[in-house]
């Protein structure tokens, strides 16, 4: 029995895969290779230059495809007179996206194109990038939920988290922007955390790999670092077990290695920083940054710029969930809830709550792997009622949000450069838009 249910789940896993990547050929297929729906536009063209930057040219402006800035939104900078290639963003996603970078420069070369880190080869192994780690990050967070629900809840949890929120925009649409690739990280994060048993002593080459993934995480998204937090607070019971892990982490047979594989991640990234700036460390951002005494949580929710829960409204189930968690006293209940109030109250000091051109607060997305938590056991408390209304209820409300979020999906063309900013006219032609 247990050899048919892993076929079937082999079987289901394929069937995904071909389907998501139908699904983002097909929507970057209506549009021409430089356009502001491509997968090498603005901020994702500058997470990904690091690529044609290193393998092609050598990191030299001066051997780039002309026009080349322009044609892909202005996601970076090409200085002819200081021979200098700047992007504010970190590499991360360009060392995940670095292995179908290859495999398009193997096509490219195969098909007689110019290997130019441009050619229609590299923009489809974005889009296969971002479904293979969308696939890997709800292969680890199911595997993680499954060490505490039943495999129903956790299928349903995956499903709903999926196609009711902006992951789907995120793994199908903007491929090139960084969030699926820290929602994988995130899931394999908290996977490791459980099958570890929070990071042992003796295992010197598993500690390296836990460094790797913690650098990666940092290094696609600096703000990222606050998810390393949870190692602390993960299934606390007291704060005895808070101390317990302390005294783990900073053991040096822990420790040491953790430093080496993060330290082997982030040499990367200081390695450009002083080729480009001349310092190990540098801001890149320039004037953009956090105003601490200044936080917009209600904008960050309620705009109709990107406000969390106009443009997902399932978040509004994730905050019960969280609640419910609370009042039951629920272990994790309390820590996840604060972890939800402590990255609103961050993401809302940003000079720009918005987040830019974005479809809704997109930058809670990754962290859709530990808020899964609370709506798995949602799932497994209204199971457990064995009330025929109140789960007919529960699951015309998920496929209500599900319809809700495919269709404000699809009815979001992207945003250019034409639009300054979304007031509440635009986001009716969008609600108007999704309700045909």
């Amino acid at each position: 029995m247990e050899k048919k249910q892993k076929f079937i789940y082999l079987i289901l896993v394929i069937c995904f895969t071909i389907i998501t990547l139908f699904l983002t050929f097909k929507k970057h297929n209506k549009y021409p290779k430089f356009d502001f729906h491509s997968e090498i536009w603005a901020d994702r063209s500058g997470y990904y230059v690091y690529l044609p930057a290193a393998i092609n040219f050598k990191f030299n402006p001066h051997n780039f495809p002309d026009s080349i800035v322009c044609k892909t939104g202005y996601g970076f900078k090409l200085d002819l007179k200081h021979n200098k290639i700047y992007t504010k963003y970190t590499c991360g996603v360009a060392l995940l996206q670095l292995p179908f970078y290859l495999i398009a420069e193997l096509l490219a070369k195969i098909s007689d194109l110019k290997p130019s880190g441009f050619t229609i080869y590299h923009h489809w192994c974005i889009d296969i990038a971002s479904v293979f780690y969308l696939i890997l990050g709800l292969y680890f967070l199911g595997a993680y939920l499954k060490t505490h629900f039943k495999s129903p809840i956790v299928y349903i949890t995956l499903f709903s988290i999926f196609f009711a929120t902006n992951l789907y925009y995120y793994s199908i649409f903007e491929t090139g922007m960084s969030h699926v690739y820290s929602f994988s990280l995130f899931s394999i994060y908290l996977y490791f955390l459980h099958r570890s048993n929070f990071l042992l002593r003796n295992n010197f080459y598993k500690n390296v790999l836990f460094g790797i993934v913690c650098g990666l995480i940092i290094l696609i998204r600096p703000l990222n670092a606050i998810f390393l937090l949870i190692y602390f607070f993960l299934n606390i019971e007291n704060i005895t077990d808070i101390i317990i892990r302390i005294k783990k982490i900073i053991h040096y047979k822990t420790f040491l290695p953790i430093f080496i594989g993060t330290l082997i991640i982030i040499s990367n990234q200081l390695i450009y920083w002083m080729y480009t700036y001349g310092s190990l460390v540098y801001y890149s951002y320039g004037k953009e940054g956090f105003n601490w005494i200044n936080p917009k949580p209600i904008l960050t929710w309620f705009s109709p710029n990107n406000g969390l829960f106009l443009y997902t409204p399932f978040y509004f189930v994730l905050i019960i969930s969280m609640i419910i968690m609370v009042r039951k006293k629920i272990i994790n209940g309390v820590f996840i809830l604060i972890l939800f109030i402590v990255l609103t109250y961050m993401l809302s000091c940003w000079w720009d709550y918005s987040f830019g051109c974005s479809f809704g607060a997109r930058s809670y997305v990754e962290y859709l792997a530990i808020l899964s938590i609370p709506f798995a056991h949602l799932i497994k408390r209204i199971n457990q009622k064995k009330k025929v209304l109140l789960t007919g209820g529960f699951c015309l409300l998920i496929l209500l949000m599900i319809v809700f979020n495919l269709k404000m999906t699809y009815s979001f063309d992207g945003c250019s450069y034409a639009i300054n900013d979304w007031d509440w006219n635009a986001y009716k032609v969008i609600i108007t838009h999704s309700l045909k």
